[in-house]
């Protein structure tokens, strides 16, 4: 069976007071729910989307009273069962890594909340989710990212929407979103085109922030290009230097010869200039031992993050020597030779004899490496966090290295040599001194922008060449993109005109149709190149398109369509009797020819007496006495 992205639910619960009003077990396949009209269908498929990760709050009065909806679903790494509070379209998801009645003994314990939307560090139910189904994770930023929400429009068809509509109905929504969810389920590397432009977004911004920053700290210099180069500036930083030490030493030899008293008031305020220097120092000194174990931190980080990926790798080699070696079957004792009796348990070990259960052990394996790519985020987080903790300790160290120097030419000059007018002849040089340090201190200044000059001409080159190479890729990918969706949106089209093909000669385009088109930015549904039909009419051919992508998806593994469908709108705007009844059974026929792991939910008031079989029914026949919801009263 080929590796491919696929969720099914296999158990739902909704409770009410600690007591369950709904508990059904679903299977793979084809699922019908069936009853009267209003007798509680489109709230079981309102909670089936709740609790996949939609966006949901407009509850009718029945479920509106329950506190708790719970699901088993299926992925190809495992179980989850999932449990969420009815409440506001943002109420986190809780999540236990393995089958529900291991969640359900377990109490309290084993339970991680995930946020409905992506937080800045904290993993979201969507990535948890798109990972567990083998579906891609869309990392975009912010409100942009493509969501188990935006998911679940394409997947579920509610009698809420407009028939003409190809998603579920929602009042801010974005061409691009929809464009980037089509292309996404119809496994388009359109979908990574759209996080390069998400990206390029970013760069040009950053890219034209640089250039007018670069700009404005050039026109901030003088004329002249030798002070655009720091290496320019630190020499003639370097040359007054010398010439200050030079004139220090010979005041010093001038004031060796030269003998006198200091008063007290004198030898206070020199005490004092010498605290100031010391002061001043002390935090130099703080800093650079700060930039020392930032340092020392960022690379115990690196050597963390290397130990990550080898650990990632070495989980993901663990499962796939689990997998290869837990169907072995021992025939001799590995210990002593002696021939071992076959289990009759084929979920024990007939060599020790314990019980064992893959599915746990594929949960377990899929929590495992959840945690660790979690790890690996965070500890990329702190490597940027001490990154530019680094980067700012440079920029305080040269501020606190100038009012260090400064504080030091203060104390020479006034303390450390006599200040006495008898000493006139020290003046001229003391005066030099002063020149030097204001010289010093401007060359400083300037080195710092000449500096960050230089920084963000650089990262300017980088920006473009990262620009640059997005763009490549944009335009291979484009060429990629465009061929994956002529097959993919053809075959589409070929399996929904096949269905219009066989309605009931109701609606004379669809007996000729020849091509269904999808247009997920438009978010509409043409045959032909026309749309709008009779009320009934629109709704056999949305369900059809939406069917049609879904028997694609089981077709092609190429999709990264989960194969997954919830229909609730079977019958709407009028629909006949005979017409429902050839739309299930066209259901049912295509569906079970699929090759590929499926599962399929749809409610239906018109059930087609052919289809009550307890392979496709779900729960009881639902009245105006026997609702969906077994509420007291």
């Amino acid at each position: 069976m080929p590796d491919v992205s696929s969720l099914c639910l296999n158990r739902l619960r909704v409770l009410w007071r600690g007591t369950a009003v709904y508990d059904q077990r679903f299977h793979s396949g084809v699922n019908i729910i069936r009853g009267e009209n209003g007798s509680g269908k489109s709230t079981i498929s309102d909670f089936i989307f709740y609790i996949l990760g939609g966006e949901f709050e407009d509850w009718k009065d029945a479920a509106g009273q329950c506190d708790e909806v719970q699901a088993e679903i299926e992925t190809p790494r495992g179980k989850l069962t999932l449990r969420r509070d009815i409440g506001s379209k943002l109420t986190p998801i809780k999540v236990f890594f393995g089958p529900f009645e291991n969640a359900d003994e377990s109490g309290l314990d084993g339970w991680e909340t995930f946020p409905i939307r992506r937080q800045e560090r904290q993993e979201s139910i969507s990535q948890l989710l798109f990972r567990s189904m083998g579906v891609p994770e869309a990392q975009s930023e912010g409100a942009s990212n493509i969501t188990m929400h935006q998911l679940m429009r394409l997947l579920y068809a509610d009698q809420r929407t407009p028939s003409t509509r190809l998603f579920r109905f929602e009042p801010f929504d974005t061409q691009n979103i929809r464009a980037a969810v089509g292309d996404l389920v119809c496994g388009i590397s359109g979908y990574e085109i759209y996080e390069i432009n998400l990206k390029l977004r970013d760069l040009d911004k950053e890219f034209d922030e640089a250039s007018r920053k670069l700009s404005a700290l050039i026109d901030s210099l003088p004329a002249g290009e030798k002070l655009n180069s720091p290496e320019v500036i630190q020499m003639q930083i370097t040359e007054l230097g010398t010439e200050k030490t030079r004139i220090e030493t010979e005041i010093q030899n001038i004031d060796g010869l030269i003998a006198g008293s200091e008063t007290n008031s004198f030898l206070k305020e020199r005490q004092a200039a010498y605290q100031n220097v010391q002061r001043a120092k002390s935090k130099l000194s703080e800093c650079e031992e700060d930039m020392k174990k930032n340092q020392l931190e960022l690379e115990e980080l690196e050597e963390f993050l290397a130990y990550l990926n080898e650990l990632i790798e070495k989980v993901a080699l663990a499962e796939q020597a689990q997998i290869a070696i837990g169907g072995i079957e021992f025939t001799h004792c590995p210990a002593c030779l002696s021939v071992l009796d076959k289990p009759d348990d084929p979920h024990r070990c007939n060599v020790c004899g314990s019980e064992t259960d893959p599915e746990e052990d594929k949960a377990k394996y899929n929590q495992i490496s959840f945690d660790l790519e979690v790890q690996l985020r965070e500890t990329h987080q702190l490597v940027d966090e001490k990154d530019i903790a680094l980067k700012k300790g440079k920029v305080e160290q040269r501020r606190l290295r100038a009012i260090y120097s400064e504080e030091v030419s203060s104390f020479t000059l006034r303390y450390d040599l006599s200040a006495s007018p008898r000493e006139s002849s020290l003046a001229a040089r003391n005066q030099r001194i002063g020149q030097i340090e204001r010289e010093i201190g401007y060359f400083e200044r300037a080195f710092g922008i000449a500096e960050e000059i230089q920084q963000l001409s650089a990262r300017k080159a980088t920006l473009q060449e990262t620009i640059q190479g997005l763009k490549d890729r944009r335009e291979a990918l484009s060429t990629q993109a465009d061929r994956r969706r002529r097959i993919a949106l053809t075959r589409i089209s070929d399996i929904a005109s096949g269905l219009l093909r066989n309605d009931l000669d109701r609606q004379p385009e669809f007996r000729a149709a020849e091509c269904v088109s999808l247009n997920f930015t438009d978010d509409a549904i043409f045959v032909d190149g026309r749309m709008n039909f009779a009320e009934s009419s629109n709704v056999f051919l949305k369900n059809s398109a939406i069917f049609g992508m879904f028997l694609a998806a089981g077709q092609d593994a190429e999709f990264l369509h989960p194969r997954f469908l919830l229909l609730d709108n079977i019958e709407d705007k009028g629909m006949e009797v005979e017409r429902s009844h050839l739309f299930q059974r066209l259901i049912v026929e295509q569906a079970t020819e699929t090759a590929l792991p499926y599962q399929i939910i749809f409610t239906t008031s018109m059930m087609n007496p052919e289809l009550e079989l307890d392979n496709y029914v779900i729960g009881p026949h639902y009245n105006h006495e026997h609702r969906s919801l077994l509420l007291p009263g």
